[in-house]
Parts: structure tokens; C-alpha cells; sequence
């Protein structure tokens, strides 16, 4: 399964980084995040891991693969029988604005099964935490 969610936000890509990349502010933000806690310091970078925990989900460490500084990150978890997949990304639109593009995607011998029981839950969870950090980079407060 692969979900992918593209809004356009109402700030600059700095900012809309600014607020992706603060992976431990998210609890703050997206209501379905229990937690998120880092396990090393500073920005993230290639090996960034953090153990993250949201409603209804079994709580997962995710490793940063991939990252263009400034701009996106790839995250992984392995859990029984599935290879997790997160992409996310904040880059310019022609007008200045950002497009935040979110996008989850497993596969593994039990990603069926992950479909079947929480596919509809995942498209959810992605939809709010991309409604989320859109209203989060919008606010001059957050």
C-alpha cells in the first residue's frame, strides 16, 4: 500500500520545514501522535532515530534514510512481516507558497494484512497529520 497526500501551504518552505522537521513538536500538533521521542540530539540528520507512538498503533522506531536538508526526509521502521515507509517533503511553489507532500507506504509478506486491518486508519492518520502541519506552519504562533 502506498498513500500519498500533497496540500499547498500558506507559508514559505523554510517555515513548512521548520515545523515538518521538528518531529518531536508533532504530539503537539497532530492529535494522533502519543508521542514522539528522539533518540540522539540535534537536527535530524541520515541515522536520526526516534520512537514514535500514535492512537491505536503499536509504537515503532523510525530511522531517517534519506534528507535533503531544508527540504525532505525519509523515515523507516521495521515491524513483523513489514518494511514502513514515511516521505515528507516541503518545496516551493512557483508563488512562493509551500506543497507539503506526505506519503506512507509499506510492503513486506504482512503488508496485506496491514492494509486490510489499517489501510483506512492510515489514510486517515496521513490526511490529519497533513491538515495538521499545514494549520501549524500557517500560524504565526505555532
Amino acid at each position: 500500500m502506498e498513500y500519498t497526500k500533497t496540500t499547498v501551504v500558506e507559508a514559505a518552505p523554510e517555515r513548512v520545514w521548520e515545523v515538518l522537521s521538528d518531529v518531536e513538536g508533532w504530539p503537539e500538533r497532530i492529535a494522533v501522535y502519543q508521542s514522539v521521542e528522539r533518540l540522539d540530539e540535534g537536527p535530524l540528520t541520515v541515522g536520526s532515530r526516534a520512537k514514535v507512538k500514535q492512537d491505536n498503533l503499536a509504537a515503532g522506531v523510525w530511522e531517517v534514510t534519506e534528507l535533503v536538508p531544508g527540504e525532505s526526509f525519509v523515515w523507516i521502521s521495521r515491524q513483523p512481516g513489514v518494511h514502513l515507509v514515511g516521505r515528507h517533503s516541503a518545496t516551493a511553489e512557483p508563488d512562493g507558497r509551500a506543497r507539503l507532500t506526505l506519503t506512507f507506504e509499506h510492503t513486506g509478506p504482512m503488508a496485506w494484512l496491514i492494509t486490510l486491518l489499517y489501510g483506512r486508519l492510515i489514510r486517515r492518520y496521513v490526511d490529519l497529520e497533513s491538515a495538521a502541519l499545514k494549520a501549524a506552519a500557517e500560524s504565526v504562533n505555532a
